[in-house]
């Protein structure tokens, strides 16, 4: 019997640390979230009024084609379901929520849509903006049609 009084004291002396370490970890999880949450209202407000038609102009004036950036624009605004304005430069990762696998998959995605393949290592710098995404997409060759 008093191995089984010795195991419930043990439980009964854990039981506060590990409440604390839970609520700790609750608090931390809720603190980042109404973070994230006062991020984004934040972008809604400085970002208002600029639309898929400012992202292609300014992309325009640096050489960039306009059809492309648009269909880049729409599929992050559709995959990502950003509910700000995307800007040319915005972070994948930190501003998207794109992680690697994500980022391959919305290039393949993209290429496939606007009818160019996918070459591995074409740029020798890593994809870290929208707008890198958009160069990237550009340089791609034109997929040929076949002709049979």
């Amino acid at each position: 019997m008093s191995t089984l009084l010795s195991e419930q004291q043990w439980l009964s002396e854990l039981a506060l640390p590990l409440l604390l370490i839970g609520l700790g970890i609750l608090i931390g999880f809720t603190a980042l979230y109404i973070s994230a949450q006062r991020r984004q209202s934040s972008l809604v407000r400085d970002r208002s009024g600029r639309t898929v038609e400012t992202f292609v102009e300014y992309l325009v004036e640096y050489g960039f084609n306009p059809e492309l950036a648009r269909a880049t624009y729409r599929y992050l605004q559709k995959r990502q379901k950003a509910a700000f304005p995307i800007e040319p430069f915005d972070d994948l990762d930190c501003d998207l929520g794109l992680d690697s696998e994500e980022l391959r998959e919305t290039i393949r995605a993209l290429l496939a849509e606007t009818g160019r393949i996918y070459l591995p290592g074409l740029l020798d710098s890593p994809l870290v903006t929208v707008e890198d995404l958009v160069r990237t997409i550009q340089a791609s060759p034109r997929r040929e049609k076949m002709v049979a």
